[in-house]
């Protein structure tokens, strides 16, 4: 994708089975991965530039062969929309900071997903239903910042087993 790109549009490279490879150059001045933009396709990993400010809805949705997002920690990520990486095959995610919301089924059916990272400082108001339903994350921490947890969001995660709440967050 060249570093001018700013959007990638809907559907874009939706159900293109032969798409195995996306490179972003870091120096990209990618804002927004629209919905459907990837889903359906054959990557295996991605990195998404810290210029995105938003995955839309779907936009990684059944990419069965996904098995490594990387965010860099200064990402501008705002949100992670609907679907955005249900049913791929990634095994751990580190969400950025900035991100305010993941929105529902985000990562709903990971089933290989086993790791989330919040990071101390992270922004992270809002876990919406179903967001890490049926995956396999095992442990998760819950920043001064959230106050918000949908009913679901965790649905179907058998291996959930350690919640770590932040001293300082007043509602948990």
């Amino acid at each position: 994708i060249p570093s001018n790109i700013k959007i990638i549009s809907s559907s874009s490279f939706e159900n293109c089975k032969n798409l195995t490879k996306i490179e972003i150059p870091p120096d990209s001045k990618l804002q927004t991965i629209e919905k459907y933009a990837f889903s359906l396709t054959n990557i295996k990993e991605i990195y998404i530039p810290p210029t995105v400010l938003k995955i839309c809805n779907s936009a990684f949705f059944f990419c069965e062969n996904l098995t490594k997002i990387e965010i860099p920690p200064d990402s501008k990520l705002q949100t992670i929309e609907e679907n955005a990486f249900s049913k791929s095959n990634i095994n751990e995610i580190s969400i950025p900071s900035n991100v305010s919301k993941i929105c529902e089924y985000a990562f709903d059916n990971c089933q290989n997903l086993t790791k989330v990272e919040i990071p101390t400082n992270s922004k992270l108001q809002t876990i919406e239903s179903y967001a890490f339903s049926y995956s396999n994350i095992k442990e998760i921490y819950f920043p001064t910042s959230l106050k918000e947890l949908k009913e679901g969001w965790c649905d179907g995660t058998k291996q959930l087993t350690n919640i770590i709440i932040s001293p300082s967050n007043k509602q948990f």
